[in-house]
């Protein structure tokens, strides 16, 4: 494993490389695998010799090739951190009995990205938008996204379009760059007409969002997969909208449990799925689990994410088999820690 020590004398570094860089010395130790960076003043020539330019080429070639390997010189010098979010519906019980202590634990496991799941009467967690977005700024937060939504609106329902123009408004207002429906109105839909009707819906909602500088993005469950009229209406609803309006947020479990592979969505739909729900499923098909836990394929899935032209996600858990913050500590780490998750 390569580590960053403290360098007392280059004789405990044999056998060694050294060289300079501006400002700084760098010590490579090939036997123990450690690169030190030293002050230039601190610089101790070993034997009291001169570095040739001879020494200095080939350790320049050996950091040249660590900073080409997953754990060489560059990931040493500035770690990079994962754009990892959270649903804070994952944390919803915690949150109703001490919101405070809750969301500081969030952004001391990491999180700073958060999603809403709390809009109510204008306000989020009973905070006004410029509340919400200052609370969040002091705890070096920010809201990225909010769930909301409405069922299937009635040709000439003003009061369903004002609901989202003000829910817009004040989505925009709290610093998101999302907002999302929240699931699909099974209760409304009866025909593939009527799902039609759903996707111009969610075109004009993205034309709202759009007026108010966000982005509109439609989040699945399981009944928008089951067949009508031969026909898989989350299909229909992809098919049925504007690439430049509506995105579709992936809730991972849930897709698979509607009986589908989330890259082969991707395969199928490419460029419209900026958005995701991180989720692990349960095999016996009750519920989500801890990441790594369950049946998602997250590493096929994080394959393709330049071809979703993914943008943002966020882990989201409804069960656990710990308490939900300790099940939120491991889902970081498990995105923090997959390889194949580079952002």
């Amino acid at each position: 494993m390569i580590g960053i020590a403290r360098l007392n004398s280059c004789r405990e570094m044999t056998p060694s490389v050294r060289f300079f860089v501006p400002c700084m010395i760098v010590c490579l130790n090939v036997r123990e695998s450690r690169i030190i960076l030293l002050p230039l003043a601190t610089l101790i020539l070993k034997n009291s010799m001169m570095i040739t330019r001879r020494n200095f080429l080939k350790a320049g070639a050996a950091v040249a090739a660590l900073s080409v390997v997953p754990n060489g010189f560059a990931s040493i010098l500035a770690k990079k951190e994962k754009a990892i979010g959270v649903q804070l519906y994952s944390v919803r019980d915690d949150l109703k009995t001490d919101f405070d202590g809750t969301m500081k634990a969030l952004v001391d496991i990491g999180y700073k990205r958060m999603e809403a799941a709390g809009y109510r009467d204008g306000k989020f967690y009973g905070k006004s938008p410029a509340e919400m977005k200052k609370y969040l700024a002091d705890l070096g937060a920010r809201m990225v996204g909010s769930h909301t939504g409405s069922g299937l609106l009635a040709e000439g329902d003003t009061k369903g379009w004002d609901f989202w123009k003000k829910n817009a408004a004040d989505t925009a207002e709290v610093g998101c760059k999302w907002i999302v429906q929240a699931g699909y109105p099974s209760k409304d839909i009866k025909s593939l007409s009527d799902v039609k009707r759903l996707a111009d819906q969610f075109n004009k909602c993205g034309e709202i969002a759009k007026a108010n500088g966000l982005r509109f993005a439609f989040h699945n469950h399981v009944d928008e997969f089951h067949e009508l009229e031969g026909k898989i209406p989350f299909d229909v609803m992809i098919e049925n909208t504007d690439k430049g309006l509506v995105t579709f947020q992936i809730d991972t479990a849930q897709l698979v449990y509607g009986g589908f592979k989330c890259h082969d969505y991707v395969n199928r739909y490419p460029g419209r799925f900026a958005n995701w729900h991180l989720k692990d499923a349960n095999a016996d098909g009750k519920g989500s689990t801890e990441m790594g836990a369950g049946i998602v394929d997250f590493k096929s899935l994080f394959a393709v994410a330049e071809k979703a032209g993914l943008e943002d996600y966020f882990i989201e858990q409804e069960r656990y088999n710990m308490t939900p913050l300790q099940a939120m500590k491991h889902d970081y780490d498990f995105l923090m820690n997959a390889s194949y998750v580079k952002w």
